[in-house]
């Protein structure tokens, strides 16, 4: 993947794109991640697609500029479809890049063949349900990205809120180091309520004008995955024409950016189902 740089919105957009394989494919990060953080997922669909993978504005090498709300992170998603990849790709969404994909599909059926949502419940009701109302945890780490010099001190300062047993010293480094790349103003929306950020009607609009094909690709239940039964039920009753893939023994991450092979399987099983009944072999 070649690391490139684009000018939308007036905002500066690092993203990944690699050698044109195959159908193109876009890739949408959870929030907050950037496309980096997801190479073991993009070195395997890599040979076989032209796989654009975009970071959000705040988040990894994109520029950090706010304001950080849900409605530009769709104006920036459209922005970055209709400039950079084009019309009639694949889409592949983590999280809350499924909102992003799919509510810029509202509008713009023409982006997607067909779309992927990775354990994303799509009713901003099920986030509160899963994350709770309660953001003093969310404050608290914001504060310590504010007040960090640097990635140690930042790991300091992560030491000082979590738990002695929550997490072991390799793992609050590797999230200091994550929280580095990232605008510490991304959260503060989070932090004044969850609900007043995500519950707007941009997020209420499913299905709008897509009626393309969809996957929705869940992690399990049991091992930290989002959706609900209440969550996949409205999911599948916004688009009654989805397929549903639940991957027994994985959580919300699904191993996308560690060991992707299970989830891959089934992101080639749908995308090159739908290929071959296109013809599909790349290019626009």
């Amino acid at each position: 993947m070649e690391s490139k740089f684009v000018n939308l919105n007036g905002v500066r957009f690092n993203f990944g794109e690699g050698a044109a394989n195959g159908p193109r494919l876009a890739f949408l990060p959870g929030f907050p991640r950037y496309w980096t953080e997801y190479e073991p997922l993009i070195r395997e669909l890599e040979p076989h697609y032209h796989v654009f993978a975009l970071s959000m504005r705040g988040q990894g090498r994109s520029e950090w500029a706010p304001p950080y709300t849900i409605s530009s992170y769709i104006a920036d998603t459209t922005a970055f479809l209709r400039e950079v990849v084009g019309p009639s790709a694949f889409g592949l969404a983590h999280s809350a890049g499924a909102w992003f994909g799919l509510a810029a599909a509202n509008d713009f059926p023409e982006f997607f063949k067909g779309f992927i949502s990775i354990d994303q419940p799509l009713d901003p009701e099920d986030h509160l349900i899963a994350h709770g109302k309660d953001t003093s945890a969310v404050k608290e780490m914001l504060d310590a990205m504010r007040s960090a010099a640097d990635v140690d001190q930042l790991q300091a300062r992560l030491t000082e809120l979590r738990a002695p047993d929550d997490m072991s010293a390799e793992e609050l480094r590797e999230e200091a180091v994550h929280l580095s790349h990232i605008d510490p103003e991304t959260f503060a929306p989070w932090s004044e309520g969850l609900e007043n950020w995500i519950c707007v009607p941009e997020l209420q609009r499913w299905p709008g004008k897509y009626r393309a094909p969809i996957l929705f690709l869940d992690g399990d239940p049991n091992q930290g995955s989002m959706l609900s039964a209440k969550a996949v039920s409205y999911n599948l009753s916004h688009y009654p024409w989805a397929k549903r893939v639940e991957l027994k023994g994985l959580d919300h991450v699904m191993g996308l950016r560690s060991d992707p092979l299970r989830a891959v399987v089934e992101i080639r099983r749908f995308f090159d189902g739908l290929a071959r009944q296109s013809g599909c072999t790349g290019g626009h």
